[in-house]
């Protein structure tokens, strides 16, 4: 197989940076989420210190959890001192929006202006399509953040099949940036679970749970609430010369068994 540079995700909380140390040293690259109960705040300050550690740290910025341009001014004030030269930029989740970036692509436009087109910025992008939004206009918000973007990343995804075809159906569709594919980690099969039918990606869901069950292994309803961990092999396995710039492992802070599974061992 073919070794791709790695991401590694994490989520801001606490011991964080004592645990990457001891199980991801720097300078790995360690990509911060921003999810709404931690906000753009903590994902700064998350980000600022991992980078201070010596780690290479893309931040998430959620556009609907950022209540203004002058507090993104200050985040990007603070991203730039750290040396961070990547932002991550998501639309959210947050059920409210702070101020007046109602989708990523807004949030671009304002990043672009005050970096001086300087800072990377990513997007995200989606295998299985998007649950609130149809395929045509999802297509074309891709095409108009492409313009800012440098990069983008998979939404998680359980089917080889469907992410291994993924980069040349993204070509297709006039998306030209580098792709890197979001694979989870060695987490619980039950975690998995439950996040998958909480963002919605559609057939994925009963691939992994087919994934779970095998002849010898019993039930899938015992697995599924077992300590089995996810096996990420065939999704590495299809993703091998499929044309990804690298892979974005989602760890789910699980980071002493993503240690052990010698997926973080190449960073870039």
């Amino acid at each position: 197989m073919t070794e791709l540079d790695t991401r590694v995700e994490v989520i801001p909380g606490e011991a964080l940076l004592e645990r990457l140390l001891d199980h991801v040293p720097a300078p790995a690259v360690v990509s911060v989420t921003c999810l709404p109960h931690h906000g753009p705040v903590q994902t700064v300050e998350t980000a600022v210190r991992l980078a201070g550690a010596g780690y290479t740290v893309i931040p998430h910025l959620a556009a609907r959890s950022v209540g203004s341009r002058r507090e993104l001014a200050g985040h990007v004030r603070r991203l730039q001192d750290a040396g961070i030269t990547d932002t991550f930029v998501i639309g959210g989740d947050a059920g409210r929006t702070a101020g007046p970036y109602t989708w990523s692509g807004a949030l671009m436009e304002d990043l672009a202006d005050l970096t001086g087109g300087t800072m990377r910025l990513g997007i995200a992008v989606y295998p299985e399509g998007h649950a609130g939004m149809p395929g045509d206009e999802l297509l074309r918000t891709l095409w108009a953040k492409q313009e800012l973007a440098s990069w983008c990343v998979t939404q998680l995804c359980f089917s080889p099949e469907i992410l291994a075809a993924f980069p040349d159906r993204l070509r297709r569709d006039g998306v030209t940036l580098p792709v890197w594919a979001g694979i989870p980690g060695p987490v619980r099969v039950s975690r998995l679970v439950k996040l998958a039918g909480t963002i919605g990606v559609g057939q994925s869901v009963g691939f992994l749970k087919r994934s779970a069950g095998g002849s010898n292994t019993g039930s899938v309803v015992r697995q599924l609430l077992s300590s089995t961990s996810y096996d990420p092999s065939p999704l590495l396995g299809a993703i091998d010369g499929a044309g990804y710039a690298g892979v974005h492992l989602y760890s789910f802070n699980d980071l002493a068994g993503l240690a052990d599974s010698g997926l973080a061992g190449r960073t870039g």
